[in-house]
């Protein structure tokens, strides 16, 4: 018999082999690439989880039409607010990038995070 039960989703944070490379799409300075390795996605895409990992520059930030949870696992960065107000993040720390934020993040060296985002597009229909 076979089981349609969901199983639990491992996100692994060290091999990022399989991941798709890229680069910001709206780039400040630096040269920044980076690497995302989806874990996870339900509900047609709605909702996704998994790894990013990008090298120095800084680049802008727009979150239209979704929600994004972000947890650092390596390295640092700072994500400033459109106001201005700069938030340093380190290995450990958490944060959500609220629906709508149009910010920056400025990385020195590297910085790898798992992510979990939910589209709110859907949401408002």
């Amino acid at each position: 018999m076979t089981s349609s039960q969901p199983t639990l989703v491992r996100i692994e944070t060290q091999d990022l082999s399989q991941a798709k490379p890229g680069k910001p799409s709206r780039p400040i300075s630096g040269h920044t690439t980076y690497k995302t390795l989806e874990s996870f996605s339900a509900m047609g895409g709605q909702l996704s989880s998994g790894v990013w990992e990008a090298t120095a520059g800084a680049f802008r930030s727009h979150c239209a039409g979704y929600v994004e949870f972000c947890h650092i696992v390596e390295g640092s960065c700072r994500v400033v607010d459109p106001d201005g107000t700069i938030h340093s993040f380190g290995a450990g720390d958490s944060f959500v990038l609220p629906e709508g934020f149009a910010g920056h993040w400025e990385v020195d060296e590297r910085v790898k995070k798992v992510f979990f985002i939910t589209q709110t597009t859907s949401l408002h229909k």
